[in-house]
């Protein structure tokens, strides 16, 4: 597994991503949306890893919910940043990670495939979810 860690600026919200490989044969995605291009998030996924969620201060977890209603959006009310995208899947949590909050950052010209979602209605959009969201292991609160 390659492990990779990461939080929001202030470091209320944290996790550590197990990948079974490195970004070079996860890749990146940028999705082409409004509030993804307004963060300029570079996202990755793996259905095969694991995310370990760590929220020291739960009162500024702000979980944003836009479109199909079916996705929160995790965002430091404190610092602002956008760490993750969480869905939930028959009573477990799926999640794609916004990686530049990983620490350290992959740089600036590493490769990025856009990506456009937005013919999906909800149910294509959570059968690409359950085939490449990675699974959250746990999500620990306080």
């Amino acid at each position: 597994m390659t492990r990779f860690e990461g939080r929001c600026h202030c470091g209320n919200i944290s996790f550590v991503f197990e990948g079974s490989a490195g970004l070079e044969e996860l890749g990146l995605r940028a999705c082409q949306c409004s509030f993804c291009r307004a963060h300029n998030t570079r996202m990755t996924s793996d259905p095969k890893g694991a995310v370990h969620f760590s929220v020291q201060e739960p009162a500024f977890l702000s979980r944003y919910r836009m479109g199909h209603g079916i996705t929160d959006f995790l965002v430091c009310a404190r610092c602002g940043v956008f760490v993750a995208a969480v869905m939930e899947d028959g009573g477990a949590q799926i999640t794609t990670i916004n990686a530049n909050t990983f620490i350290p950052y992959p740089s600036a010209d590493f490769p990025v495939r856009p990506m456009e979602y937005g013919a999906e209605n909800v149910d294509q959009r959570m059968a690409r979810r359950r085939l490449r969201w990675t699974p959250v292991a746990d999500f620990a609160l306080g």
